[in-house]
Formats: structure tokens, C-alpha cells, sequence
């Protein structure tokens, strides 16, 4: 698991340290934060309310950058 990320502005995410792509980018507001597990293959984003959202990564495609 990466360590959290928290945002300053809004964000668009689509990728996270090069490899974790996910299949369509999510919007994360200033004071959320996000971290990747990279086991489980997901994005985790904190929405500050006690809920936390879970996106999966996208699957492996020949184009993704490497």
C-alpha cells in the first residue's frame, strides 16, 4: 500500500505513480486524500465524512505506459 495522499485543490486522477491506471480519471476535492493498494488493485480515495470510496484499477492494456 502507498502512503496517503491528501490534495490541496481539485484533482483529476487517472493514474497514480505511472502504473496504477484506472479506466476512467475521478475528481478528489481539496482535503480528500487517496492512496493506491496495490494488492488488492484498487484506488482508495478518503472523502472526509467517514466514507471512503474504491475504484478498481483498470486492467492491463499494451499501450499503458511502462
Amino acid at each position: 500500500m502507498q502512503e496517503r495522499v491528501t490534495v490541496e485543490r481539485l484533482t483529476l486522477v487517472g493514474t497514480v505513480d505511472r502504473w496504477f491506471c484506472l479506466d476512467r480519471p475521478v475528481f478528489i476535492a481539496p482535503g480528500q486524500s487517496y492512496w493506491a493498494d496495490w494488492e488488492a488493485g484498487e484506488l482508495y480515495i478518503d472523502r472526509g465524512d467517514g466514507q471512503i470510496t474504491r475504484i478498481p484499477r483498470a486492467p492491463y492494456r499494451p499501450d499503458q505506459p511502462r
